[in-house]
């Protein structure tokens, strides 16, 4: 947020984080009574597009979708772009809904290719083909082909709004077409193209500055450049992007033909997105769902892994049975079997989380699994030996019996093999889920759960029974 210190015309405006500012004051306080919508849309035109986003965010869909007609057309297409897709697509709906369509379709025009096409991508078709018919045929084209690329691909998350150069061009023909076009933001090399489109080399800003105005594209562009194909994996993208510092980088089809670029603001976008999707997915939740999804979204993520979650909850039901009689018996059983399961579960999450870090990382190499392995094996045991021997110390010094005592020393030992259990499997899930060709994140946590759960019950149990006549000789 910004304070912004006002000054003469022809002085500068000097904004200062941290605090504020009065427009987002201004904007709070409507908000605060009620709407009156045209004011807001005032308003909200003056925020800035990220605080516009929000803004609208806060509302009910409809008022969202009455402030947006009303807001200057570009600052009403930035604040839908920098907006949750779902929300945006909400709105995309609700104006269409209303027989707005063309103006839906404005925004969307208004939009980068890349985020118009991530909002198309979530409307109903009986949306998108009254939205294509009010625009351009070119563009429609061009949104149709970049629609019609994998989602999860170098070519799905590529932006066709660039410019390229082509190598015969004088420097004095690029300045003037620098003069026309608006160039992608963080960019700061431009692609160079030959006759056939086919990428032949890169060049900076700076040399266009530096060179002579009648030297040609192909006299100063580098011809070592880097790229990806259009079928690489996204998260390989960001990889790459993080590995070397890229700032932009151009995507080929087969032929080596330019099809689009990839600049960082995209790929800050994917890194944030495959985050919040190995979390979801390690807990069984949709891959794409987000905070505004529909209730059917939700549920078509999140029911077949709670199915799945139930059944495989199965093993450590019947373990519980099958010591009933026991548990029965010495109670105090009871009052331990999930601090023991909780543990054996968090040591495991611990692991898990490291593991798959490591591998979304590319950190875990083939000659490094069975240290690694070994690694956490090892503080599995050690844990637990400290935990389970605390646990075991307060019941000898605080206990009110012998029989507290000696469940403390079972506990303990049991703690040793449920915890390095835990950390083992925690790290060996993600590994083997790699090594099948599945995704490593895919519903980690409910396997481990189920692992950490069946043994931590089964461990504490049997060295119970094992040790039952000792316990009754208390």
């Amino acid at each position: 947020m910004q304070e912004q210190r006002h000054q003469n015309e022809d002085e500068p405006v000097i904004e200062v984080t941290e605090s504020v500012s009065l427009v987002d004051e201004h904007v709070a306080d409507l908000m605060s009574h009620t709407i009156d919508i045209s004011a807001l849309a005032t308003a909200v035109t003056k925020q800035k597009a990220a605080d516009a986003a929000d803004t609208l965010e806060d509302l009910a869909d409809d008022e969202a979708a009455e402030v947006i007609e009303l807001m200057e057309d570009q600052a009403a297409a930035d604040a839908l772009a920098e907006m949750e897709v779902p929300l945006a697509v909400t709105i995309v709906e609700d104006l269409s809904a209303d027989g707005r369509i063309e103006y839906a379709s404005k925004l969307l025009l208004l939009l980068a290719p890349d985020d118009a096409v991530s909002i198309i991508r979530g409307l109903n078709d009986e949306i998108i083909e009254p939205i294509f018919v009010s625009m351009p045929v070119g563009y429609v084209r061009k949104l149709r082909q970049l629609c019609d690329y994998e989602e999860e691909s170098a070519a799905g998350i590529m932006t066709t709004d660039f410019v390229s150069l082509s190598e015969d061009m004088t420097i004095s023909k690029v300045v003037d077409l620098l003069r026309e076009r608006e160039l992608p933001e963080h960019v700061q090399d431009l692609p160079v193209i030959n006759k056939n489109d086919e990428l032949v080399g890169v060049v900076s800003l700076r040399s266009l500055l530096i060179g002579m105005s009648n030297a040609t594209v192909a006299e100063i562009m580098v011809q070592k450049v880097a790229a990806v194909h259009s079928g690489t994996d996204r998260e390989q993208v960001a990889r790459e992007f993080d590995r070397y510092g890229y700032e932009m980088l151009p995507v080929l089809d087969g032929s080596n033909r330019l099809l689009g670029i990839i600049t960082v603001d995209d790929v800050i976008d994917i890194i944030e997105e495959e985050q919040t999707e190995d979390v979801q997915k390690t807990v069984g939740a949709g891959a794409g769902e987000a905070v505004y999804s529909g209730v059917g979204e939700k549920l078509k993520g999140r029911m077949p892994w709670l199915i799945v979650s139930a059944v495989m909850m199965l093993p450590a039901t019947y373990v519980v049975l099958g010591f009933e009689s026991m548990i029965r018996e010495v109670a105090l059983l009871a009052v331990f079997m999930p601090l023991i399961a909780a543990l054996a579960g968090n040591a495991g999450h611990q692991a898990l989380a490291v593991t798959l870090r490591g591998i979304v990382l590319d950190e875990v190499r083939p000659d490094r699994i069975f240290p690694l392995i070994r690694r956490e094996l090892f503080v599995g045991i050690i844990t637990g030996a400290t935990i389970g021997g605390a646990v075991a110390l307060l019941l000898w010094i605080f206990g009110s019996s012998e029989l507290e005592t000696r469940v403390g020393i079972i506990f303990a030992c049991a703690m040793v093999v449920s915890m390095a259990v835990g950390t083992l499997t925690g790290a060996a899930i993600p590994l083997i889920m790699k090594r099948v060709g599945a995704d490593p994140a895919q519903a980690s946590a409910i396997f481990l759960i189920m692992v950490t759960d069946a043994v931590a019950f089964s461990t504490l149990l049997s060295f119970a029974w094992i040790a039952l006549q000792w316990m009754k000789e208390t």
